[in-house]
């Protein structure tokens, strides 16, 4: 099943300090074994007033979804939650 996690500032978190954390801190080991296993399939840097990041997950359960976005560090700093939806089959145009 796909789900698309979209990230969300914590409450009490600034624009600026997600800025500077997205800035500092480049894809660490894990998340990029993330992509290489096809666990994250697509993603994207959100753009505007609030930044942040859409991944598109390639996972069997929601709570597998959860453990995904859970184990990310802007996550475990308490910088960013997710939103998950499951998503169907992409379509491209």
């Amino acid at each position: 099943m796909r789900y698309m996690a979209n990230s969300r500032p914590v409450e009490g978190v600034t624009a600026e300090q997600l800025t500077h954390f997205l800035d500092e801190n480049t894809f660490s080991p894990a998340a990029w074994n993330l992509v290489r296993h096809r666990v994250v399939i697509e993603y994207a840097l959100k753009v505007g007033d609030v930044p942040g990041v859409v991944l598109f997950l390639d996972v069997d359960t929601p709570e597998q979804a959860a453990d995904v976005v859970e184990g990310l560090p802007a996550v475990q700093q308490g910088l960013i939650a997710f939103d998950l939806d499951p998503i169907g089959k992409s379509m491209r145009l």
